[in-house]
């Protein structure tokens, strides 16, 4: 009896790691350092981020050496505040992480009462400084906005250089000149990949579209052409990494109507 027990405590502890692991490869990191006025590290701050579209909340506190990190965060806008005793609130709104981002966020609190707020805004985007590889995000704006015939969301990775259409039968993604086949796309995580056919779940572009899903269920995608992480690995060519839409706190929603009118079409 204490050696079943003992089985099913590794087994369920094994599938909770695999679990946090896709979590990880579908989602954004957030880390950063709090200081103060002269630069020294505060311990001890409480660090929170909040997705101003559905409300999770998650929160920290700093380490000695003034350290936060947010691993395996959903993706979307983050408001992000920092409270310390003896220093002034201070507030990051509408933190833009993209899939697959390693984010850093840095605070420098002034000296105050908690309930002085200082707003901190910034229209620069985020630099990630810490990882080569090369790639692209297509975000949800680029998604809904951007014209593709057919409504195949996986034609936007040919805005990442180096990528094109496998000019072989069969009509598969090519990186940097690599076969179609070599590909591995994820989605929220978990793999979505045919292993039989050695490509994606679906074979898009091959015309089993029946077991592909709309773009309109996909928020944004990660395209990682080259030295992508190990964890996303297991590809000769690239990377397509997608996060689906979520519920948020408001009401939305999409309608698509497709009409081609043969006067449009040419005469050769």
């Amino acid at each position: 009896m204490l050696r079943k027990i003992a089985v099913l405590a590794f087994s369920a502890t094994l599938l909770t790691g695999l679990v946090f692991a896709q979590s990880e490869v579908g989602s954004a990191t957030l880390n950063g350092t709090i200081t103060d006025p002269s630069g020294a590290a505060i311990a001890g701050a409480k660090v929170t981020a909040t997705n101003t579209a559905t409300g999770f909340t998650r929160g920290t506190t700093t380490t000695d050496t003034g350290l936060f990190s947010f691993p395996a965060l959903p993706v979307g806008n983050y408001d992000v505040s920092v409270e310390a005793q003896g220093f002034k609130t201070a507030k990051r709104a509408r933190m833009a992480l993209a899939i697959g981002a390693v984010a850093t966020l840095d605070a420098r609190l002034e000296i105050g009462t908690a309930t002085e707020t200082v707003d901190v805004s910034s229209e620069a985007g985020l630099v990630e400084t810490t990882r080569s590889q090369t790639g692209s995000v297509v975000n949800e704006k680029a998604v809904a906005d951007f014209p593709v015939n057919g409504r195949n969301f996986l034609d936007f990775t040919g805005l990442t250089p180096g990528v094109v259409r496998d000019p072989t039968r069969t009509g598969d993604l090519a990186f940097g000149g690599q076969r179609g086949t070599s590909n591995s796309v994820l989605v929220d995580g978990a793999d979505s990949n045919n292993i039989f056919f050695g490509q994606s779940t679906g074979r898009a572009g091959t015309g089993r579209n029946p077991y592909s899903f709309s773009q309109d269920s996909v928020q944004e995608f990660q395209v990682s052409a080259n030295s992508y992480a190990a964890e996303v690995g297991r590809a000769g060519g690239g990377i397509i990494n997608v996060v689906t839409k979520s519920g948020t706190n408001d009401f939305h929603g999409t309608i698509f109507e497709f009409y081609r009118d043969k006067a449009l079409n040419a005469n050769t």
